[in-house]
């Protein structure tokens, strides 16, 4: 999704990495390309979810959220989708890069959305989604571009299930997959 930034080596960057400020599990690639970076898309889809209006919430209120997952125990998907992801998009790739399986993925901490792209768009591989950035992130919420990147997820469905690109499988086979999958 963005030229030339390679799949993350460390754990930590990749699919099923803890998540331990939040009480989640990390469901996608941090894909560590400078703040303004071009992000892509990967493969043909329709546009769910463009989050053009994004507003970054005060860094207090971010902290009690936080605050609120760990006492769930885990990350409510309000929180997520709605605060920790920032400005994100969301393709729905529907059945045609698995017969089995609708696939959406989802790009993340945009910094900037391409004005076009609001849902319903159809998009094509390759055509240019926004800009790199941390929105959601503590440090966007102080003002500060530090830890800029984008996070990509893919995700699975079928039945009642959905299913992230690379759960539970360990690394090294996570890297080495992945590396093969954005060559």
């Amino acid at each position: 999704p963005c030229d030339g930034v390679p799949v993350p080596k460390r754990t930590m960057r990749l699919p099923n990495a803890p998540r331990d400020y939040r009480s989640g599990i990390h469901r996608g690639i941090d894909f560590f390309a400078n703040w303004g970076s071009l992000v892509k898309n990967v493969s043909r889809g329709v546009v769910l979810r463009a989050d053009h209006g994004f507003k970054e919430v005060p860094p207090n209120f971010r902290e009690d959220l936080l605050k609120k997952s760990a006492k769930v125990g885990y990350t409510p998907s309000d929180i997520f989708n709605n605060i920790l992801l920032g400005r994100a998009v969301f393709i729905d790739h529907g059945f045609d890069l698995l017969e089995e399986y609708r696939i959406i993925t989802i790009y993340a901490h945009l910094s900037h959305i391409e004005e076009n792209i609001i849902p319903g768009l159809i998009i094509e591989q390759g055509e240019l989604i926004g800009r790199s950035g941390n929105s959601g992130m503590r440090e966007s919420t102080i003002g500060s571009k530090e830890g800029s990147h984008l996070h990509w997820e893919m995700i699975f469905q079928k039945d009642t299930n959905e299913i992230y690109l690379g759960q539970d499988m360990p690394n090294p086979d996570l890297y080495n997959m992945l590396k093969k999958l954005f060559k």
